[in-house]
Parts: C-alpha cells; sequence; structure tokens
C-alpha cells in the first residue's frame, strides 16, 4: 500500500503497479531490477534471492528484492514457468551526470511477459508450442483460439450444439496452452472446468486500458490444473476485449483486409471474438504490433482425431507415466533434426488427420524418402538449418540479434541443394514443398554484405556491421583507429619530454582521457598540464591537445555506435519484410524433416506402410507395441488382430497379470495413430479405416486435490467414452470395475460392456481387458463379441507367459504366480492359496443355496403323493446347479439375478408335478 511519506520514484512505481495488476512489476533501477511491497515478498520466496528493506532507518520499512540486469532473463523465466506474469519496466532516458537526487528517471513499461507470450529462448523449449489460447461464448454456442508467439501460428475454431462446449475442452487439452484467456463473466464457468479445488486462483490480467478498476479477483498465483492434466494460467480480462464489432474490426486491421470471409470467418462470430483477444492480449503484452503474425487458420473440430489428456497419458504418446519423454512413443518416433520439424511432428501426434488424402500424401512421401540416399542428403542439409519459425518471431518482435541473421542466411544457403534433391521427386507432397522452398537470394547478400562474421552478442559492444558495407561508418572507424594510434604515440612522447617512464594515458566514462602521473613524480610535471583529479596516490591530468583529440575520438565512437544500430535496424526490416516467403519456407522445412523422420523410424524399426481403406475393419498381421519392443530386453511377441463393426466389435480379452493385455490394447491404437499422423507401422502388414476418436480408460489413479476416489476417476472416465464414443471410436477399457466391491464392478463392467455391443450410436470398436472371467458370457450372449486371451502356461509348477494374443478365453489369471514373481513370503503366498481355494468353493455353493432355500417352502407344502418326487427334483436343482459350477464357476451362472427373481416370484406350491418338471428344465437350460 502507498505510503503518504513515499518517495518520488516509489510514487512513480506504484503508478506503474496499479496500471499492470497481476503482475510482478520488475522496476528498473541502475544495473538492478527491483520488486518492492508484496512483489518483493513473492520474488524473494520464488527466486529464492535475499527478501531486504528499503527506508528501514525512516521507520516505513518498504520490502525490496531485486536482480542484477543481465541475468533478469533466467529469473525472469523461472517466475514464468511458474506460472507468474512480469512486467518489465525500463529507464527509458539515462541519468545526468552530477544530478543525482535531482531529477526523476522516466520509466515505462516495455513488456508483459506471460507464460503464454513467451519469445525468449530462455522461456521456450526447443521441442514444444508454448500455445496461447482464448474461450468465449456461452449456452451452445463457443469460439476457442491458439496463438504461438514465437512462430506466428494462429488458428481459430467454433462449435455449437449442446456439446459445444465439451468439444472445444477437448481441443484446448489437445493444443495443452500455457494461458487461457477468457471474459471476465465466466470466471465461474472456466474456474470450475480448467481448475482444481485447492489451486483455483484466477490471474486479474486487466491490460492497461482507459478502464483500470480493481476487480475481485485474486491477483496470484497463477497455474491451475484441471483433472485431466492440463496445466493453464487463467487470465480472466475485461468482457468488452471480446466485443463482436471490436475484434472483428481488430483482426481487419491487422491483416489488411476488408473481409475476413477469407480466412473461412464468415459469420463465424465466436470464432472472431476469440482470435481478437488472442490479438489484442500479445500487442498490448508486447507492446508490438507482431507482424510475423500473417496468417490465421479456421478449423472444425472434427478435422483431427480427439485425443484428450487422459487417453495421452494412458498411451504413453509424448511422455511415459514416469515423465521419461524418451520412453514415449514421441520419443521414439521423433528422429528429427531441426527444432521445427519436431514440433511440427509433435503436433501430428496430438491431432492425427482424419482426412485420408493428407494422410495418404504424407504415407506416400515416407515411401519416397526410404529411398536411403535421398533420405540421408535432406537429413544431411537440414541439419545446417537454424529453427527459423522462432527466428522469424524474433525478426518482427525487434529482437533479433546479428548472429540470429548470420543463422538465417546460413540456413537459406542450404535451400538451393534441398530444392535439387528434391528436383526428380515423385510423391505429390515432395512436390509441394519443393515448390515452397523460396531461396531468396537478395537477402542472402545482403546479411553477407551488411553483418560481421562474428559480431558480438550486444550490438553496443560494436563491431556488428561488416566493413565496407557504409562508407561513412568506415571512415568513423578510420578515425577512431588513427586516433587511438595517436594517443599511444602521444603517450610516448611525454614519457620522454617528462622523463616520466610510468606516465600512463588512460580513459574513464566520468572523465574521458587523462594523464595519469604518481606522487613521487609530481616535480617532473610539465608547466602546460592542467590538473583534472587527485588520488591518493597519484594526480590526473590533461592538456589541450589531448582534450581536441578526445573530442574527436570520443565524437567518432559515439557516432559509431549510432550508426550500427540504425544500420543494423535496418537491415533487419529488410530481412522481415520477406517474412511472408521466410514463413512458408520454413514451414516446408520442417514437414520435410517431420516426413524424414517418420520414414528414418521407420527403415531403421522394420515398420510397413499401412493400407487405408474407407471401411470399419482394423486387421492387424503381427502387430508390435511401438514403445515397448525398443526398450525390452528380448524379443517381442507380435499379435494378430481383427475388429469391425459388426461381427468383432467387442473383443473380451481375459489372461494372466503381467501377459500382456494392456500392452496388446496400447499397441493397437498405437498402429492406428500412427497410420493417422502419415506414419509407417509397425506389423507385418495392417489393413485400417479412418478412426475419429480413441478413447482409454486404463490403470488406476486418485484426483485427491479434487476429492475424487479412484473409483470415481474411473467411472468419470468411463462416463465420457459411454457418452461421446461414436462407431468411428476406437474404444479401449482396462480393468472396468477393479475400483470397488467384486459383485459392484463386476456389474458395472457387465453393463458398460453390453451398452457399447448395443447402443446403435456408441458402438465403437472395443477392446475390454479384464480379470472378471465371467464376462466372456458375453460372446455367448452378444452377436458382436467375441473373446481372446493372452496365453500362459505351467511347466514345472511355474507360470510362463506366452503373450500371444488368441481367440478364445483364459481360465485364471495367475495372480498369486504374479506375486510369487514379485517376492511376497513364502507364508503370504500359501495362506493365499488357501484363501483362493475357499472362496472358489464358496463361489460355487452360493447358486446351489440360493436355489436350495427356494425351493424348502415348496418341498414341505406339497401333498404327501407328490413330497417324494418334488423332493428328487429340489435335489436336481441343487445337483445341476453345483455339476455346472464345477464346470464353470462364474459369478454371474452363480447370482444371476434374473433367475433368483424366478425362483422367487414362482409358487412352488401351485404347479403340479408336470409343471414343476417343466420348470425345472427350464431353469436347467437357463444355467447351461
Amino acid at each position: 500500500m502507498e505510503s503518504n511519506q513515499s518517495t518520488p520514484m516509489l510514487r512513480q512505481y506504484h503508478e506503474l503497479k496499479q496500471k499492470h495488476p497481476g503482475t510482478l512489476l520488475f522496476f528498473r533501477c541502475g544495473d538492478f531490477y527491483e520488486m518492492f511491497y508484496d512483489d518483493a515478498v513473492t520474488g524473494a520466496r520464488e527466486l529464492e534471492i535475499t527478501l531486504t528493506a528499503r527506508n528501514k532507518e525512516r521507520g516505513n520499512a518498504v520490502p525490496m528484492a531485486g536482480v542484477p540486469h543481465h541475468s533478469a532473463a533466467n529469473h525472469i523465466a523461472k517466475l514464468i514457468k511458474k506460472g507468474y506474469r512480469v512486467a518489465v519496466c525500463e529507464q527509458i532516458e539515462e541519468p545526468i551526470a552530477g544530478a543525482a537526487g535531482k531529477k526523476l528517471i522516466r520509466r515505462e513499461i516495455s513488456r508483459i511477459i506471460t507464460p503464454g507470450t513467451a519469445i525468449d529462448e530462455q522461456l521456450l523449449e526447443t521441442k514444444d508450442s508454448t500455445y496461447l489460447a482464448a474461450l468465449v461464448g456461452g449456452g451452445d454456442s463457443w469460439g476457442a483460439a491458439f496463438l504461438e508467439l514465437s512462430t506466428g501460428e494462429f488458428k481459430t475454431t467454433e462449435c455449437t450444439g449442446k456439446d459445444a462446449f465439451k468439444t472445444l475442452t477437448a481441443d484446448i487439452e489437445s493444443f495443452a496452452p500455457r494461458e487461457i484467456l477468457f471474459p471476465e463473466s465466466l470466471a465461474f464457468v472456466i474456474k470450475e472446468t480448467f481448475a482444481n479445488s485447492q489451486n483455483n486462483l484466477l490471474t486479474d490480467a486487466r491490460l492497461d486500458t482507459a478502464s483500470n478498476e480493481q476487480s475481485n479477483v485474486v491477483n496470484f498465483p497463477v497455474k491451475s490444473t484441471n483433472q485431466n492434466g492440463l496445466t493453464a494460467t487463467l487470465t480472466p480480462l475485461d468482457d468488452w476485449l471480446f466485443l463482436d464489432d471490436y475484434c472483428e474490426a481488430l483482426l481487419k486491421n491487422h491483416f489488411g483486409v476488408l473481409d475476413l470471409a477469407g480466412f473461412g470467418l464468415k459469420d463465424k462470430t465466436q470464432a472472431v471474438r476469440a482470435a481478437g483477444a488472442c490479438l489484442r492480449y500479445v500487442q498490448e503484452t508486447q507492446r508490438a504490433s507482431a507482424s510475423h503474425i500473417a496468417d490465421l487458420d479456421y478449423f472444425e473440430a472434427n478435422e483431427f482425431m480427439v485425443l484428450d489428456q487422459v487417453t495421452l497419458r494412458n498411451l504413453e504418446l509424448v511422455e511415459s507415466q514416469t515423465g521419461d519423454k524418451r520412453r514415449s512413443l514421441l520419443g521414439v518416433i521423433d528422429s528429427t533434426v531441426t527444432s521445427m520439424g519436431s514440433r511440427l511432428l509433435k503436433s501430428w501426434l496430438l491431432r492425427p488427420s482424419i482426412r485420408r488424402g493428407e494422410i495418404e500424401a504424407r504415407l506416400s512421401a515416407v515411401d519416397e524418402l526410404c529411398d536411403s540416399m535421398l533420405r540421408e542428403r535432406l537429413r544431411v542439409l537440414l541439419k545446417e538449418v537454424a529453427d527459423l519459425e522462432r527466428l522469424i518471431g524474433r525478426l518482427n518482435m525487434n529482437t533479433a540479434t546479428a548472429r540470429d541473421l548470420l543463422a538465417l542466411r546460413r540456413s537459406l544457403a542450404q535451400i538451393p541443394n534441398v530444392r535439387q534433391t528434391l528436383a526428380e521427386a515423385g510423391s505429390s507432397l515432395l512436390q509441394v514443398l519443393q515448390e515452397n522452398l523460396h531461396e531468396l537470394p537478395d537477402i542472402r547478400n545482403l546479411i553477407q554484405t551488411a553483418i560481421g562474421e562474428n559480431p558480438p552478442l550486444n550490438l553496443a559492444d560494436g563491431g556488428t556491421i561488416r566493413d565496407g558495407f557504409n562508407n561513412e561508418l568506415d571512415e568513423l572507424r578510420g578515425l577512431s583507429r588513427d586516433a587511438k594510434q595517436t594517443i599511444a604515440a602521444f603517450e610516448e612522447e611525454e614519457k620522454k619530454r617528462s622523463g616520466i617512464a610510468t606516465l600512463r594515458v588512460k580513459f574513464n566514462g566520468v572523465f574521458g582521457y587523462f594523464i595519469e602521473i604518481s606522487k613521487s613524480n609530481l616535480s617532473r610535471v610539465p608547466a602546460d598540464y592542467e590538473r583534472r583529479q587527485t588520488l591518493v596516490n597519484a594526480e590526473r591530468y590533461t592538456t589541450p591537445q589531448l582534450k581536441e583529440w578526445e573530442r574527436k575520438i570520443l565524437g567518432a565512437e559515439e557516432r559509431i555506435l549510432e550508426l550500427e544500430t540504425e544500420i543494423f535496424q535496418t537491415v533487419r526490416t529488410q530481412v522481415a519484410a520477406e517474412t511472408k516467403n521466410l514463413q512458408t519456407t520454413a514451414r516446408a522445412l520442417a514437414t520435410l524433416d517431420a516426413l524424414a523422420s517418420l520414414s528414418e523410424n521407420s527403415c531403421r524399426r522394420n515398420y510397413v506402410r499401412p493400407k487405408l481403406h474407407d471401411g470399419d475393419e482394423i486387421e492387424v498381421k503381427d502387430g508390435r507395441h511401438a514403445v515397448v519392443e525398443v526398450f525390452l530386453n528380448q524379443p517381442f511377441v507380435p499379435n494378430d488382430l481383427y475388429l469391425n463393426n459388426s461381427t468383432d466389435r467387442l473383443l473380451i480379452i481375459t489372461g494372466p497379470n503381467m501377459g500382456g493385455k494392456s500392452t496388446s490394447l496400447r499397441q493397437v491404437a498405437i498402429i492406428q495413430i500412427l497410420a493417422q499422423i502419415g506414419s509407417f507401422v509397425p506389423a507385418q502388414a495392417a489393413r485400417l479405416p479412418i478412426v475419429d476418436r480413441v478413447w482409454t480408460r486404463v490403470g488406476a489413479s486418485d484426483d485427491l486435490a479434487s476429492g475424487r476416489s479412484t473409483f470415481m476417476v474411473e467411472m468419470t472416465e468411463t462416463a465420457a467414452i459411454l457418452h461421446n464414443a461414436t462407431p468411428k471410436s476406437l474404444v479401449l477399457l482396462d480393468e472396468i470395475g477393479r475400483g470397488t466391491s467384486t459383485f459392484d464392478g463386476l456389474s458395472i463392467a457387465w453393463a458398460v460392456a453390453e451398452y457399447l455391443h448395443d447402443a446403435p450410436e456408441h458402438h465403437a470398436k472395443t477392446m475390454f481387458a479384464t480379470h472378471y472371467h465371467e464376462l466372456t458370457e458375453l460372446a455367448e450372449r452378444l452377436p458382436g463379441a467375441q473373446n481372446y486371451q493372452i496365453t500362459a502356461a505351467e511347466k514345472n509348477g511355474e507360470v510362463v507367459f506366452l503373450h500371444k494374443l488368441e481367440r478364445g478365453k483364459a481360465e485364471q489369471s495367475y495372480g498369486i504366480a504374479v506375486a510369487q514373481i514379485a517376492g511376497l513370503p513364502r507364508t503370504v503366498l500359501n495362506r493365499a492359496r488357501e484363501v483362493l481355494e475357499r472362496l472358489e468353493r464358496y463361489e460355487i455353493d452360493v447358486f446351489a443355496d440360493v436355489v436350495e432355500n427356494k425351493t424348502a417352502t415348496a418341498d414341505n407344502q406339497v401333498t404327501s403323493k407328490d413330497a417324494h418326487e418334488a423332493n428328487g427334483l429340489g435335489a436336481a436343482v441343487r445337483r445341476a446347479a453345483r455339476g455346472k459350477m464345477a464346470m464353470q464357476a462364474t459369478l454371474f451362472q452363480s447370482v444371476n439375478d434374473s433367475l433368483i427373481d424366478e425362483i422367487r416370484q414362482t409358487r412352488i406350491e401351485d404347479l403340479s408335478p408336470e409343471a414343476m418338471r417343466k420348470f425345472i428344465l427350464d431353469l436347467q437350460k437357463k444355467i447351461v
């Protein structure tokens, strides 16, 4: 809070801070960026730096913490990665010598850095995209936009209908933005959707606009995580920033068009609102036009296969369950040699295509690149290409350095050779990419002639512009070099004239050039020397001649730096003028790299080209798990699989623990996903349809922060599948119902499987792995269900896992055998076998006892004439039940609710012996 005793500088700080709530203000004071008050407390804690205080001696101490300006970027990066927003305040004028304390230095916010608008190298992962998202709408109409500021990638979409919000939420999860913008009026909805109960504070990110009223939204912190693992900073903005007309005008002005129809945005109001808010936020925070955002791509939500965060995690597509990116599918298939290619490949994996033509084009390109000479030639050339996408972004944000321009020139120098290499390409995609590569010889020549070979990191250090590029600069440099030589000669002459061998001509920023003479030699100082400064051990002097040379030298050096800055900025602007062609070239190079990577991986790991078709059959011959086979210490056992939407749409997979049920499920999904990104697949052969979504429900996990148990998480994920799966979806269910009691879990698993089989709008191709062996009955009851098993064998009392997927049903799960392998004590294992034997006996007896109890009344109430026969029939029921259960002790046969209800509701005493005989026979048939 501002004190009445605040200094002018602190009042300046308060004024800037009030304009930028929700930020940590880095306030430049000389060589440091300082934070004050609550910002200082937060900054000191998060950065682990010293918290001190200002004005302690006056009794109104102000908390203060600071970092050196030269290391500020690393500290800011640390805060941004934690979800904070940082406003950088610079001094826009130099302090006047001798005027300390007399004049307040002018300061302004140069930039606001947020998690979604990072462009500095310290804030970016080279292989990951950093998206800013905006979400707007209400009811049955919602829009979203996604902007990658470092590269200029800009996409927008909208959805209508009762599931519009859920659809866009899935899109947001697939892009995994670092920051989500939304109107303040939607704060409650967004918080409920994207924030968990223990971390649901929002960042008030009001822009510096005409309205700077404080809101009730808490400033810090920052990051929020939803139930599916999406972590993002939630940033509410004033509602008026999402107004239709305002956003439309902003986009038209930025892209220089009269109408947005050319971007596919005709009558797409929500998409326009979201895109406009994104662009406005970037312009305001970066204090720049961001002209490298040169295009806006409208897409429909159904243009990609949907993979939500649950599926990404369960299939370990981008990182393993332990967080190891190398042991993920992306880690295995990513053999790219550029950062651009790696990011593009990841985006393909997160959003596989559902357009068959696009997929086939990629597959044909990958196929042609299997020519090792062609592929290796391209990869050698691509290794010399810099991250052009982000370099172009820095160019347009005026942060590109001279070294960036040299990297651009080296990259463009590869284009002629790449074009020549692709000159004879046969696939249509490679031909298109070759045509999209622009050599830009004028730009290469400009950089070559203007920028020195080894420019300094900082422009202020001088030497950025090459000799011979600018006549005035060459003359000034010559004058500077000659003057310095003259100064050196002057020093030698003065040594001889005065006889003082230790005389030195020196320079500093305060006094300029001066002659320094030690106290012991003062008696020899020439009479024409003018004293400038007295030190403890020496005196400093000047002469009229030295003053004149100083004026020329310093004037030349100041003008050299000024001129170099002007020239460099001109060159940078000229290069930036080719942004459109540079971006097209960068995109083509990234695509080439991604395709070559897929081809490299396919050739190295013996993948085959999948055959895509318009039907519904998934047919895989000797399929393998792309990741497991790489890290397995023994040969991977391949498996065949067949799925369709009629006879084989529900596969019930049983088998032992550790047998490979989960691996079989995942490998089918991975093969399908690889095919739809345009990759070859790990199999001997594969016929595949186009799938709109892969759903997974695998494993057990808590969400304690939201108060959700393991079973609640399981049921929530299962519910999402049941409500949204379509006949074009692929569903993987692993151990449904294991999070609750046996009877409850089995009942739910049975009902879920039936629903996915029977519901016309939801009967997706489903693989259902389970330890509930009772579910194998579904194959006998449902026309589209089939039993599969992961085989195992017992040899000399030991279980041998064969890892082979075959038709049929497993007899047991070998759980105790797995426990033995895991090292459980022998006494525990022996006791487990005893308990298992008792439980199995109990299971067999359950239904027989129920039947016996239900028929006791009949045995007691029939006439004496029929008593013997009735008792015999009752015994027959018990024998039939026990006999059947001895053959197959399935829980659903032993406690079949429908049969029990039928027995309970039948008045046995009213049946004649013939009717009872018929009743028992019918009962036996149903039990069998």
